[in-house]
């Protein structure tokens, strides 16, 4: 692939306020900087809708070249190469209201999460009592909550993302996280091989600074 070949980027369409559709294009945080880097980098790229469970097969796959929005993990960095952050996010628990929601010195002890999500590596890493239980994505992990079956006590979700979700779809069933229990950056992601050199040709036109700056509270309802 040469320097000024269009780049594809696979992104999740349900993944706001990072990456989402409007009006039947690619948009959100992630989408506006990484547009800002590209621009920077004189490369053409354009944005591919994919569901969530077929991201990193499309990537295999070479259906597109990057990934938008990801979070880099110790099994990660085994199959992909990273970017520098384009920002800092975080993992929350999202807990129902009819339970006492979760203090900063207490852990829920079974949670529910997207299985291709960052969470249940970080999670097994930094809480190994915590039961797991995997689900396909954010609204399932969601309703598997509310409707109480495996004894699961909260949700673990993006803390952007599931805020988002609950301000829009189900307010009145969850308590609001006031903040996320780590901090996860999200970056861009190629093949490990990476063969044209993408990350390399974009890492100088992104901010030292965007991996700790989070969202400002105009994306953030």
């Amino acid at each position: 692939m040469n320097a000024k070949a269009l780049i594809k980027i696979g992104y999740n369409p349900d993944f706001a306020p990072f990456s989402y559709q409007k009006d039947g294009q690619a948009a959100g945080v992630v989408i506006d900087r990484i547009r800002d880097i590209f621009s920077q980098a004189e490369i053409e790229c354009e944005f591919i809708a994919t569901d969530l469970m077929e991201l990193k097969q499309g990537l295999m796959d070479e259906k597109f070249d990057l990934l938008a929005a990801l979070a880099k993990t110790g099994e990660r960095t085994k199959i992909f190469s990273f970017t520098k952050p384009v920002i800092v996010s975080g993992g929350a628990w999202f807990v129902p209201r009819k339970f006492y929601p979760v203090t900063e010195d207490d852990v829920p002890k079974a949670v529910v999460t997207p299985k291709v999500g960052p969470l249940v590596e970080q999670i097994r890493n930094l809480y190994p009592e915590i039961k797991i239980i995997t689900c396909d994505d954010y609204d399932e992990a969601l309703e598997m909550v509310q409707e109480g079956g495996w004894n699961i006590n909260a949700a673990a979700l993006n803390w952007h993302v599931g805020r988002m979700m609950i301000e829009e779809k189900y307010k009145s069933l969850y308590h609001v996280p006031k903040s996320p229990f780590n901090t996860m950056p999200l970056s861009m992601a190629a093949k490990s091989d990476d063969p044209s050199n993408i990350i390399g040709r974009l890492n100088g036109h992104i901010p030292e600074d965007w991996g700790f700056r989070g969202l400002s509270k105009s994306h953030i309802f």
